[in-house]
């Protein structure tokens, strides 16, 4: 069987940030450049396999490809990365120290069920944690099982407490026959990896996803991932599917999850609340309106409780290909954390870079954006774009390709492009992880680390 080739490299420091202008919250670009910019590394191969997708036989599929990857980042500048392994069907995760080093000798292989493909992961850590080698690390993703429903899928859990060398036996929160972890946007277009992984205060974990019919879900630890509850039915009655949920936690302590839905070419986004998880959330109302539809947000608060939001949206006059990321441009909007009263929602000027499906993240005090570029409607997506903007002025940066990811098509997610593409840590240390996949030459796993700093 063709075996996986894993890179134990480190970058040196090679800069490629250039000028950036900002523009305003109308949006428009300012005449001066911004105050802060962001030195990139040269990018890390983390992974390299083959580049080969046979037809769909389910879990007996001919898949031979590295793809999903997913990074968290502590404050102690500890990255981990995780991403798929078609060829073992496993999960495997690496760790690099502020130095671009990788920790572990080889990659730890997380395996679901045997002979059964494992998606999209998400990984979490602590900021601060107490051990700063062998720290508790939390994955989330979707193993393919097919338990007698249309679709497989079940939400797979699992903990390391030995920063990442090892992993307990995974935990089956989902237990369904519907295809969980599959986010809907009509009956024959979906995208795997609709869950969410939030790693909240005072040792609680929760988790969401969403189903192939389209009810949400959410289940909690309280003891740090030990045990889960019952998962609770979030959008109970609702006519469409709900899809690409994200989760934050505000500084009081409430638990918000935003999600998208499918079915509706004017679908708005919609959000419900947890003032303790152990009572439930609260009745989905509409987040905000868009005129067209509005597609998988990114949610994150900020320590004076504003929210921020951003999302893909269709123009009202695309709504005939809602479906299409490419007629997708980014949006943003705010909301304190006791109202959840959001602005109107602002369209960023990107649309040199259309697409979605963006990840939205913050350091003490600045936002980082960053989304997947679609070049053609009938095109597979080619590349991560990048912008940043204080929290004080909200005023973003022009926007920028991400080093080393537009250089050689195409992006990959080959089961979906619902993901977590970066994480920040306070001092504004940035981990990006993405995939690539090379028709006829490799698919690979790339770590992307920068730094905003004073001009």
């Amino acid at each position: 069987m063709p075996r996986t080739t894993y890179i134990h490299a480190w970058p040196a420091l090679g800069i490629l940030a250039g000028l950036a202008l900002a523009f305003g919250p109308t949006p428009t670009l300012a005449d001066e450049e911004p105050h802060t910019r962001i030195l990139w590394q040269d990018p890390v191969e983390v992974a390299r396999g083959e580049a080969y997708r046979g037809p769909w036989r389910m879990n007996a599929s001919d898949f031979r490809y590295v793809d999903d990857a997913s990074v968290a980042i502590n404050d102690h500048g500890d990255v981990v990365v995780v991403w798929v392994d078609q060829v073992e069907q496993a999960i495997l995760l690496q760790r690099y120290d502020r130095d671009g080093q990788a920790v572990l000798d080889e990659p730890t292989r997380i395996g679901g069920e045997p002979d059964t493909f494992s998606w999209l992961p998400r990984v979490a850590i602590e900021p601060v944690p107490d051990d700063e080698d062998e720290f508790t690390v939390h994955l989330l993703w979707q193993e393919i099982l097919f338990t007698g429903g249309d679709h497989g899928g079940e939400i797979l859990y699992a903990r390391s407490r030995d920063g990442g060398r090892s992993f307990e036996d995974h935990q089956n929160l989902s237990n369904s026959r519907d295809g969980a972890g599959k986010g809907r946007i009509t009956a024959h277009r979906w995208d795997n990896g609709s869950l969410d992984l939030l790693l909240a205060a005072e040792g609680q974990v929760v988790a969401a996803w969403t189903e192939y019919r389209g009810p949400l879900r959410v289940t909690y630890s309280s003891d740090n991932g030990e045990s889960f509850a019952e998962p609770e039915t979030v959008n109970d009655g609702a006519e469409k599917p709900a899809r690409a949920p994200s989760l934050a936690q505000t500084p009081s302590g409430r638990v918000l999850l935003v999600w998208s839905e499918g079915d509706d070419p004017y679908a708005d986004l919609r959000i419900a609340t947890s003032e303790e998880m152990g009572q439930g959330f609260s009745a989905p109302t509409t987040a905000l309106e868009t005129p067209g539809h509005a597609d998988a947000p990114s949610l994150v608060v900020d320590d004076d409780g504003t929210v921020h939001l951003a999302f893909g949206a269709i123009p009202a006059n695309d709504l005939e290909d809602y479906r299409q990321p490419y007629h997708r441009r980014l949006h943003l909007a705010q909301a304190d954390a006791d109202s959840l009263e959001f602005t109107s929602a602002k369209k960023l000027d990107a649309d040199d870079w259309a697409g979605g499906f963006p990840t939205l993240a913050r350091s003490a005090d600045r936002l980082y954006l960053v989304w997947q570029r679609y070049q053609h409607p009938t095109d597979r997506p080619y590349g991560l774009a990048f912008t940043h903007a204080p929290l004080d002025t909200l005023e973003f940066a022009r926007v920028e390709p991400v080093p080393g990811t537009v250089d050689r098509p195409y992006s990959g997610g080959l089961q979906g492009q619902l993901k977590r593409r970066m994480a920040v840590n306070a001092a504004g240390e940035i981990a990006i992880a993405q995939s690539r996949f090379v028709p006829g030459s490799h698919s690979d796993i790339l770590l992307i680390r920068g730094q905003a700093q004073d001009r």
